[in-house]
């Protein structure tokens, strides 16, 4: 294989890249927003209100379930929603893919330190498969031509 050949971008890279940078990006912001949310289907409702009241009782779940000081459960549950809602649009856009993908990735490995705190902690399993899938999308940046970083000519270099 040449090395204009192999330095060119592959499609079938480039759509598996899109799909799991939609995938990452479209689940956190969606657990983000549905931090908003109170009520199902039709009586939902979303607001600032039912954000502080949920947050506020995964921090006090979390503290009371798990080994974590109060303190420490608030400063991590308050911000999450924002957090989730900011993660998830950045590996969307795709603008400087590699280090939006791995701040994805770190949330998604907070949220596993969490849950992995609490004494039944059958979800870590969940978020360990998003884990890897942020992997599989990190190792296909390099062919990202359906990112803004594609679109502007700013992939990230193979090595």
């Amino acid at each position: 294989m040449s090395k204009s050949s192999s330095a060119s971008c592959r499609c079938e890279i480039a759509y598996a890249n899109l799909l799991l940078r939609l995938w990452i990006g479209l689940r956190l912001f969606m657990a983000g927003l549905d931090k908003f949310r109170a009520g199902e289907g039709e009586n939902a409702t979303f607001s600032f209100s039912n954000y502080y009241d949920k947050v506020g009782r995964i921090a006090q779940l979390t503290w009371e379930k798990g080994f974590l000081p109060e303190w420490m459960c608030k400063a991590y549950a308050y911000p999450i929603g924002y957090v989730l809602i900011i993660a998830g649009l950045w590996a969307v856009v795709g603008i400087f893919s590699r280090v939006g993908l791995l701040f994805a990735g770190l949330v998604f490995l907070s949220l596993g330190v969490g849950l992995a705190t609490l004494p039944d902690d059958t979800e870590v399993v969940l978020i360990g498969i998003h884990i890897l899938i942020v992997a599989a999308a990190l190792m296909t940046t390099p062919h990202a031509k359906f990112s803004l970083d594609g679109i502007r000519g700013r992939l990230p270099s193979a090595d």
